[in-house]
């Protein structure tokens, strides 16, 4: 069993297509048998996996800062770990995890694709898999700009084969157990 990290938006006035999607996501996860650990958020993505994992009976690792409590309702998560710090919570996360999914999401979720990417690209994540779940063509543009940044010679060639990018939680299990198996 692999423990999945999961990035994705908080927010409450996200489509309901996106929400469907992950709630899927998250009950595909748990089928294959992995748990997933992530931001402890019951709103917006990070809530409808999370309520996907429950309804599979998975098991969940929610990482909050004690500040968090103030923005943003906390999922019943099967494990909750507290920490005093944005960057406590993803020191965590990113060293529990066996592999990384990322949903839409806003700000907070592109620090969190660029920070593990750079980490992948420097060889301080090991060969953990990195999947962007591309739903209703949510990452086009970001791609369209890392591959002109790519392009004009900002990245290496080689950041752009360091994650994939998937359009249903089903393509994306598939990737992920086989990158997973691969290792």
């Amino acid at each position: 069993m692999a423990c999945i990290c999961l990035y994705g938006a908080a927010s409450d006035r996200i489509q309901e297509d996106y929400i469907e999607t992950v709630e899927e996501l998250g009950r595909q996860i748990a089928g294959h048998g992995h748990s997933m650990i992530y931001g402890a958020g019951a709103s917006g993505l990070m809530g409808a996996a999370a309520r996907g994992m429950t309804e599979a009976g998975g098991y969940i690792i929610g990482v909050t800062p004690h500040f968090m409590h103030e923005f943003e309702p906390i999922y019943e998560c099967t494990e909750v770990i507290d920490t005093e710090t944005m960057a406590e919570r993803k020191v965590i996360m990113e060293s529990r995890a066996d592999a990384f999914i990322v949903v839409p999401g806003g700000i907070g979720t592109f620090d969190e694709f660029f920070q593990i990417l750079t980490l992948k690209e420097l060889d301080r994540l090991g060969n953990k898999p990195i999947i962007l779940l591309n739903v209703e063509g949510y990452y086009n543009e970001l791609y369209a700009m890392m591959q002109a940044a790519n392009a004009k010679g900002f990245f290496r060639e080689k950041v752009m084969k360091l994650f994939s990018i998937c359009s249903t939680p089903e393509e994306a299990m598939a990737e992920l157990d086989a990158q997973l198996a691969a290792k």
